[in-house]
Protein backbone atom coordinates (compact mmCIF):
# COMPACT_ATOMS: atom_id res chain seq x y z
CA UNK A 1 0.00 0.00 0.00
CA UNK A 2 3.07 2.21 0.15
CA UNK A 3 2.91 5.07 -2.40
CA UNK A 4 -0.87 4.75 -2.63
CA UNK A 5 -1.72 6.56 0.60
CA UNK A 6 -3.61 9.78 -0.06
CA UNK A 7 -4.99 12.80 1.77
CA UNK A 8 -8.79 12.78 1.60
CA UNK A 9 -10.95 15.82 2.31
CA UNK A 10 -14.55 14.67 2.82
CA UNK A 11 -17.47 17.07 2.32
CA UNK A 12 -20.92 16.14 3.62
CA UNK A 13 -24.25 16.74 1.93
CA UNK A 14 -27.32 18.73 2.93
CA UNK A 15 -28.68 18.45 6.50
CA UNK A 16 -25.61 16.50 7.65
CA UNK A 17 -22.18 17.32 9.05
CA UNK A 18 -18.65 15.99 9.37
CA UNK A 19 -20.05 13.44 11.84
CA UNK A 20 -21.64 11.53 8.96
CA UNK A 21 -18.19 10.51 7.71
CA UNK A 22 -17.00 9.11 11.06
CA UNK A 23 -17.04 5.41 10.21
CA UNK A 24 -15.88 5.86 6.63
CA UNK A 25 -13.01 7.97 7.95
CA UNK A 26 -11.96 5.22 10.36
CA UNK A 27 -11.88 2.62 7.58
CA UNK A 28 -9.88 4.91 5.29
CA UNK A 29 -7.39 5.68 8.05
CA UNK A 30 -7.02 1.96 8.73
CA UNK A 31 -6.00 1.65 5.07
CA UNK A 32 -3.21 4.15 5.69
CA UNK A 33 -4.80 7.30 4.30
CA UNK A 34 -4.93 10.74 5.89
CA UNK A 35 -8.51 11.94 6.21
CA UNK A 36 -10.17 15.22 7.12
CA UNK A 37 -13.94 15.80 7.28
CA UNK A 38 -15.31 19.28 7.97
CA UNK A 39 -18.58 20.93 8.92
CA UNK A 40 -19.93 23.29 6.31
CA UNK A 41 -21.41 26.55 7.63
CA UNK A 42 -24.63 25.90 9.54
CA UNK A 43 -23.91 22.19 9.92
CA UNK A 44 -22.55 20.05 12.72
CA UNK A 45 -20.85 22.23 15.30
CA UNK A 46 -20.88 25.32 13.05
CA UNK A 47 -23.65 27.67 14.16
CA UNK A 48 -23.81 30.01 11.17
CA UNK A 49 -27.45 31.18 10.86
CA UNK A 50 -29.35 29.65 7.96
CA UNK A 51 -30.20 33.15 6.73
CA UNK A 52 -26.51 33.77 5.99
CA UNK A 53 -25.83 30.55 4.12
CA UNK A 54 -25.21 30.41 0.39
CA UNK A 55 -23.09 28.34 -1.97
CA UNK A 56 -20.13 30.74 -1.79
CA UNK A 57 -20.00 30.35 1.99
CA UNK A 58 -19.82 26.57 1.63
CA UNK A 59 -17.12 26.88 -1.03
CA UNK A 60 -15.02 29.29 1.02
CA UNK A 61 -15.13 26.95 4.01
CA UNK A 62 -13.66 24.15 1.90
CA UNK A 63 -11.00 26.47 0.52
CA UNK A 64 -10.09 27.56 4.06
CA UNK A 65 -9.50 23.92 4.94
CA UNK A 66 -7.41 23.37 1.82
CA UNK A 67 -5.18 26.24 2.92
CA UNK A 68 -4.32 24.24 6.05
CA UNK A 69 -3.22 21.20 4.05
CA UNK A 70 0.13 20.81 2.32
CA UNK A 71 -0.08 19.37 -1.17
CA UNK A 72 -3.01 18.10 -3.14
CA UNK A 73 -6.07 16.26 -1.83
CA UNK A 74 -8.63 13.77 -3.00
CA UNK A 75 -11.73 15.96 -2.68
CA UNK A 76 -14.88 13.92 -2.02
CA UNK A 77 -18.42 15.25 -2.04
CA UNK A 78 -21.63 13.46 -1.09
CA UNK A 79 -25.04 14.40 -2.52
CA UNK A 80 -25.42 18.21 -2.83
CA UNK A 81 -21.73 18.59 -1.98
CA UNK A 82 -21.16 17.59 -5.60
CA UNK A 83 -22.01 21.21 -6.41
CA UNK A 84 -19.73 22.51 -3.65
CA UNK A 85 -16.66 20.52 -4.64
CA UNK A 86 -17.19 21.36 -8.32
CA UNK A 87 -17.08 25.11 -7.58
CA UNK A 88 -14.05 24.64 -5.31
CA UNK A 89 -12.25 22.79 -8.10
CA UNK A 90 -13.09 25.50 -10.61
CA UNK A 91 -11.51 28.09 -8.30
CA UNK A 92 -8.43 26.17 -7.07
CA UNK A 93 -7.86 23.24 -9.47
CA UNK A 94 -4.18 23.05 -8.57
CA UNK A 95 -5.09 21.88 -5.05
CA UNK A 96 -7.16 18.89 -6.19
CA UNK A 97 -5.53 15.61 -7.20
CA UNK A 98 -8.86 13.97 -7.98
CA UNK A 99 -12.51 14.85 -7.55
CA UNK A 100 -14.79 12.06 -6.30
CA UNK A 101 -18.57 12.30 -6.34
CA UNK A 102 -20.56 10.00 -4.04
CA UNK A 103 -24.26 9.67 -4.98
CA UNK A 104 -23.97 13.27 -6.07
CA UNK A 105 -25.88 15.80 -8.05
CA UNK A 106 -23.39 17.42 -10.42
CA UNK A 107 -23.51 20.78 -12.19
CA UNK A 108 -23.79 20.80 -15.97
CA UNK A 109 -25.26 23.17 -18.56
CA UNK A 110 -25.51 25.88 -15.91
CA UNK A 111 -28.34 24.09 -14.12
CA UNK A 112 -29.01 24.52 -10.41
CA UNK A 113 -29.34 21.55 -8.07
CA UNK A 114 -33.10 22.08 -7.93
CA UNK A 115 -33.28 21.92 -11.71
CA UNK A 116 -31.26 18.70 -11.72
CA UNK A 117 -33.66 17.13 -9.22
CA UNK A 118 -36.74 18.45 -11.03
CA UNK A 119 -35.59 16.74 -14.22
CA UNK A 120 -35.06 13.42 -12.42
CA UNK A 121 -38.46 11.80 -12.86
CA UNK A 122 -37.53 8.87 -10.62
CA UNK A 123 -36.38 11.02 -7.69
CA UNK A 124 -38.57 11.12 -4.57
CA UNK A 125 -36.60 13.97 -3.02
CA UNK A 126 -38.27 17.31 -3.73
CA UNK A 127 -41.81 16.00 -3.29
CA UNK A 128 -41.01 14.91 0.26
CA UNK A 129 -39.36 18.10 1.52
CA UNK A 130 -41.16 20.31 4.05
CA UNK A 131 -40.39 23.94 3.25
CA UNK A 132 -40.69 26.87 5.62
CA UNK A 133 -43.31 29.47 4.75
CA UNK A 134 -40.76 31.66 2.95
CA UNK A 135 -39.10 28.61 1.32
CA UNK A 136 -35.73 29.60 2.82
CA UNK A 137 -35.28 26.35 4.76
CA UNK A 138 -36.38 22.74 4.47
CA UNK A 139 -36.85 19.76 6.76
CA UNK A 140 -38.12 16.20 6.39
CA UNK A 141 -40.24 13.73 8.32
CA UNK A 142 -38.69 10.74 10.06
CA UNK A 143 -40.34 8.48 7.50
CA UNK A 144 -38.76 10.38 4.60
CA UNK A 145 -35.37 10.31 6.28
CA UNK A 146 -35.57 6.55 6.83
CA UNK A 147 -37.21 5.43 3.59
CA UNK A 148 -36.04 7.97 0.99
CA UNK A 149 -32.78 9.48 2.25
CA UNK A 150 -31.24 6.76 4.43
CA UNK A 151 -32.65 3.84 2.46
CA UNK A 152 -31.55 0.60 4.09
CA UNK A 153 -30.83 2.13 7.50
CA UNK A 154 -32.08 0.46 10.65
CA UNK A 155 -34.35 2.22 13.15
CA UNK A 156 -31.39 2.39 15.53
CA UNK A 157 -29.29 4.13 12.89
CA UNK A 158 -32.08 6.63 12.20
CA UNK A 159 -32.51 7.32 15.92
CA UNK A 160 -28.78 8.03 16.15
CA UNK A 161 -28.78 10.31 13.11
CA UNK A 162 -31.91 12.39 13.76
CA UNK A 163 -30.52 14.59 16.59
CA UNK A 164 -27.58 15.58 14.39
CA UNK A 165 -29.51 16.69 11.32
CA UNK A 166 -29.90 20.45 10.93
CA UNK A 167 -32.51 22.63 9.30
CA UNK A 168 -31.21 23.06 5.77
CA UNK A 169 -30.89 26.46 4.11
CA UNK A 170 -32.29 26.20 0.59
CA UNK A 171 -30.46 29.13 -1.05
CA UNK A 172 -27.52 26.96 -2.25
CA UNK A 173 -29.95 24.67 -4.09
CA UNK A 174 -30.93 27.53 -6.38
CA UNK A 175 -27.42 28.73 -7.25
CA UNK A 176 -25.44 27.88 -10.35
CA UNK A 177 -21.93 26.52 -10.69
CA UNK A 178 -20.22 27.63 -13.89
CA UNK A 179 -17.14 25.63 -14.79
CA UNK A 180 -14.42 25.92 -17.42
CA UNK A 181 -12.41 23.30 -19.28
CA UNK A 182 -9.10 24.85 -18.24
CA UNK A 183 -9.87 24.72 -14.50
CA UNK A 184 -12.60 22.24 -13.53
CA UNK A 185 -12.09 20.24 -16.71
CA UNK A 186 -8.40 19.69 -16.02
CA UNK A 187 -8.92 17.69 -12.80
CA UNK A 188 -9.44 13.88 -12.93
CA UNK A 189 -12.86 12.76 -11.71
CA UNK A 190 -14.51 9.58 -10.46
CA UNK A 191 -18.05 8.72 -9.42
CA UNK A 192 -19.34 6.27 -6.81
CA UNK A 193 -22.91 5.51 -7.84
CA UNK A 194 -25.68 4.04 -5.69
CA UNK A 195 -28.16 1.72 -7.39
CA UNK A 196 -30.89 1.86 -4.70
CA UNK A 197 -30.89 5.66 -4.51
CA UNK A 198 -34.30 7.33 -4.15
CA UNK A 199 -32.90 10.87 -3.91
CA UNK A 200 -31.02 10.99 -7.19
CA UNK A 201 -31.89 8.03 -9.37
CA UNK A 202 -29.26 5.80 -10.92
CA UNK A 203 -30.44 7.01 -14.33
CA UNK A 204 -29.84 10.63 -13.29
CA UNK A 205 -26.48 9.77 -11.74
CA UNK A 206 -25.36 8.17 -14.99
CA UNK A 207 -26.65 11.07 -17.05
CA UNK A 208 -24.55 13.41 -14.90
CA UNK A 209 -21.52 11.17 -15.37
CA UNK A 210 -22.02 11.34 -19.13
CA UNK A 211 -22.43 15.12 -19.12
CA UNK A 212 -19.16 15.57 -17.23
CA UNK A 213 -17.33 12.89 -19.18
CA UNK A 214 -16.69 10.72 -16.12
CA UNK A 215 -15.77 7.16 -17.06
CA UNK A 216 -14.17 6.04 -13.80
CA UNK A 217 -17.14 4.66 -11.90
CA UNK A 218 -17.67 2.33 -8.95
CA UNK A 219 -21.12 0.89 -8.33
CA UNK A 220 -22.51 0.27 -4.85
CA UNK A 221 -25.79 -1.58 -4.35
CA UNK A 222 -26.95 0.72 -1.55
CA UNK A 223 -29.16 3.74 -1.05
CA UNK A 224 -28.29 7.44 -1.07
CA UNK A 225 -26.17 7.58 2.11
CA UNK A 226 -23.59 4.75 2.00
CA UNK A 227 -21.39 6.75 4.37
CA UNK A 228 -23.94 5.82 7.04
CA UNK A 229 -25.42 2.54 5.80
CA UNK A 230 -22.31 0.97 4.22
CA UNK A 231 -19.23 2.86 5.46
CA UNK A 232 -16.78 0.00 4.93
CA UNK A 233 -17.96 -0.59 1.39
CA UNK A 234 -17.73 3.13 0.67
CA UNK A 235 -14.24 3.33 2.16
CA UNK A 236 -13.20 0.35 0.03
CA UNK A 237 -14.61 2.12 -3.03
CA UNK A 238 -12.75 5.34 -2.22
CA UNK A 239 -9.54 3.39 -1.74
CA UNK A 240 -10.02 1.70 -5.12
CA UNK A 241 -10.67 5.06 -6.77
CA UNK A 242 -7.19 6.22 -5.82
CA UNK A 243 -5.42 2.92 -6.47
CA UNK A 244 -7.09 1.30 -9.48
CA UNK A 245 -9.59 1.76 -12.28
CA UNK A 246 -13.23 0.89 -12.77
CA UNK A 247 -14.71 -1.65 -10.35
CA UNK A 248 -18.13 -2.92 -9.42
CA UNK A 249 -18.77 -3.66 -5.74
CA UNK A 250 -21.74 -5.59 -4.39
Amino acid sequence: MKNSNKHFLLIHGAWEGAWSWKETTAYLENSGHTVDAIDLPGHGDDKTPTSEINLALYVNRVKEELNKIAGQVILVGHSFAGFVISQVTEEVPERIEKLVYVASAMPYEGKTAVEIFEEDEESEFLENLIFSEDKSTATMTRETIKEVIFTGATDAQIDAVLPNLVIQATAPFFEKVITTDENFGSVPKAYIETTLDRVISLKAQRHGQKMLGIDEVITLTYGHVPLETAPKQLADALHKVVSSGNTVLA
